[in-house]
């Protein structure tokens, strides 16, 4: 007995409904982006918006809120608990926690590390990150390229 083509066998099974499921082919749909992206995407955006709500704050050694201002790793703690995600308050811890990556994998959300470790920068595109940069100045973007020549690691804390 020859076997039907496997066209046919496609066609057939998707008419009487999928296996299993209790559907017809009728009510199928392909299966969405993870809800686990998902969710990790919008978490980022919450933590990059959080950042960009800072441009202009003054730097302060110390700081982690808009009323005492921030330093960099003060600036990333804040944005980080504002989805309600504990993470150390130090650059150096920060720089262990979560997941190492690649410049090139950068995407919104991650960390960027900079002068051996010590000073952390939050990635918000392909091309920018906002930094608290140092006494003087204020919260500010800065272009991932000025940054890849001191570049010292990146972690990736939403997973």
């Amino acid at each position: 007995m020859r076997r039907p083509p496997l066209l046919l066998v496609l066609a057939f099974t998707l008419a009487a409904g999928l296996p299993g499921t209790g559907r017809s082919a009728a009510a199928w749909r392909p299966v969405p982006e993870s809800t686990q992206t998902s969710k990790v995407r919008r978490l980022a955006r919450e933590v990059v918006e959080f950042a960009r709500l800072q441009i202009g704050v003054p730097y302060r050694y110390g700081g982690s809120s808009r009323s005492t201002g921030f330093d960099c790793s003060g600036l990333v703690y804040a944005a980080y608990r504002s989805i309600g995600k504990p993470i150390p308050r130090s650059s150096w811890e920060q720089l262990h926690a979560g997941r190492r990556i690649r410049f090139g994998d950068l995407r919104a959300g991650d960390l960027l590390f900079t002068e051996g470790g010590g000073h952390v920068q939050l990635v918000v595109s392909k091309r920018a990150a906002i930094s608290a940069p140092e006494t003087g100045e204020r919260v500010r973007y800065v272009p991932l390229g000025e940054l890849r020549g001191r570049f010292a690691g990146a972690r990736r804390l939403l997973n």
